[in-house]
């Protein structure tokens, strides 16, 4: 059994609060049974999560197979206790998890434990301590490792590997002196990203700044440039307009009746020709219009008759689905009869079978009453007391335990049977280990009464 715990003392004249880890030896329980042959031999870890000394409930415990491939997880009860069965032959990660707390896991090696030794069911028992992530006492980089390992090869007891044990212990716990050391360095460190963050930040407002006063001088300067470009542009537009005013005053001048007259001719001809494709537009729009009025009462009588239809099958249906609900409801009926006169048959032959068993043992007695000539002399006849017997079967993951408890006059004894899922049973009275034939002998004396 590995425990590793943590203990603090109250301060007292000024002294720091100190910390220790303290590693206990194991203990290793190994047994065989020639019953376990049919089974594979496995690891029995029990342990208990503590936090400043109680018992921790909900921290998650999970295993990994060979590290990588997880197996089980679980969490710890109210009494912080946890239960895991790891078969042999695979090395394992079994990490302890709870929020606010440090992570940490630990190794099992079994690989090298052999295939012809199914007959060890060993029981390891070890007790986690959980540490706060902020807690200035601990070192916490040093939880990235495992903070034990745990070797078993089947042939001798549990070896922890102690020169990594003591390597992990030797600087886990943080002096008073490295504390105000670390915490001097943390404040120094700390103030010196303030400054370099307030230089920054200082450095980057003035380029800002500067980037600002820049910009609005840079944008200044092209609306200047803009509305300059602007004011030339709006010169030489006017100065055009003049030109083409002039020149369009010179055209008409020079322009003859006889061209006014054939602008007004084609002027009429195009008139014409676009009152004749108004024309047409309208009396296409028309028969779209009839057309598509057409298909909409057509769409319609279709839909109409459509779900007339629909409607008419859906009836159909309905009495069908009535028809055979009717029949099935006549064949149910038929069989309840069946069933009661068959119950009503059954009954009468069992009280007539009961009649002639009654008749038969009345004239048996009758014969047995005549044929005895004596009664047997009382004189020292003493009344045997009749023992009371009580079962309880209690069934849990791997073993069923049935206890009989039996009561004569003032004596009482208790058996009780351990049948184990690989097949393994073990037999005891008061305590005592007793053969299993012999139990089986007494608990069905004793059984007969209860029965009766």
């Amino acid at each position: 059994m590995c425990v590793l715990s943590k203990k603090k003392f109250d301060k007292k004249n000024g002294s720091a609060i100190k910390h220790f880890l303290i590693l206990s030896t194991f203990i290793a329980l190994l047994f065989s049974h020639s019953s376990f042959a049919q089974a594979p031999g496995m690891l029995e870890f029990s342990g208990k999560a503590i936090k400043d000394n109680k018992p921790l409930s909900g921290a998650i415990v999970t295993v990994y197979r060979n590290g990588t491939f997880q197996q089980e997880q679980l969490k710890t009860g109210k009494n912080g206790k946890f239960r895991l069965y790891l078969v042999f032959g695979v090395d394992y990660k079994i990490t302890f998890t709870y929020p606010g707390c440090v992570d940490m896991h630990l190794l099992v090696y079994t690989s090298k434990v052999s295939k012809d030794r199914s007959d060890l069911f060993p029981l390891y028992q070890t007790e986690i301590p959980f540490f706060e992530r902020n807690s200035s006492a601990i070192r916490i980089s040093k939880f990235k490792n495992p903070f034990t390992k745990i070797v078993f090869d089947g042939k001798k007891a549990f070896k922890d590997d102690d020169a990594y044990l003591a390597d992990f212990t030797k600087d886990v716990l943080i002096t008073s002196t490295e504390q105000a050391t670390l915490l001097a360095e943390k404040k120094a460190k700390e103030k010196e990203e303030k400054d370099k963050l307030e230089a920054e930040l200082k450095a980057k407002k003035d380029a800002e700044e500067k980037a600002k006063n820049e910009l609005e001088e840079k944008l200044l300067a092209e609306q200047k440039a803009r509305e300059e470009a602007l004011a030339k542009a709006a010169e030489l537009a006017r100065l055009k307009k003049e030109s083409e005013n002039q020149k369009q005053n010179e055209n008409q001048s020079m322009e003859t009746e006889a061209i006014r007259l054939q602008k007004e001719k084609e002027a009429k001809a195009l008139l014409a020709k676009k009152n004749k494709e108004i024309k047409t537009n309208y009396e296409n729009d028309l028969l779209k219009m009839v057309a598509e009025n057409e298909r909409t009462a057509k769409q319609k009588d279709f839909s109409k008759n459509k779900q007339q239809a629909r409607a008419n099958t859906v009836i159909e249906q309905m009495r069908r689905e009535n028809d055979l609900k009717g029949k099935a409801d006549k064949l149910i009926e038929e069989q309840k009869l069946k069933k009661k006169q068959l119950l009503a048959n059954q009954q009468y032959k069992h009280v007539q079978i009961r009649k002639l068993v009654e008749a038969a043992a009345f004239a048996e007695r009758s014969v047995r009453i005549g044929n005895q000539k004596s009664l047997p002399d009382v004189k020292d006849y003493k009344k045997k007391i009749q023992p009371n017997v009580g079962v309880t079967i209690d069934e849990g993951v791997f073993t069923t335990i049935r206890t009989t408890v039996v009561t004569q006059g003032k004596q009482l004894d208790t058996y009780r049977k351990e049948t184990f899922f690989w097949g393994a049973v073990h037999c005891y009275k008061n305590n005592i280990e007793i053969p299993q034939t012999q139990y089986n002998v007494e608990i069905a004396y004793y059984l007969s009464y209860m029965n009766n």
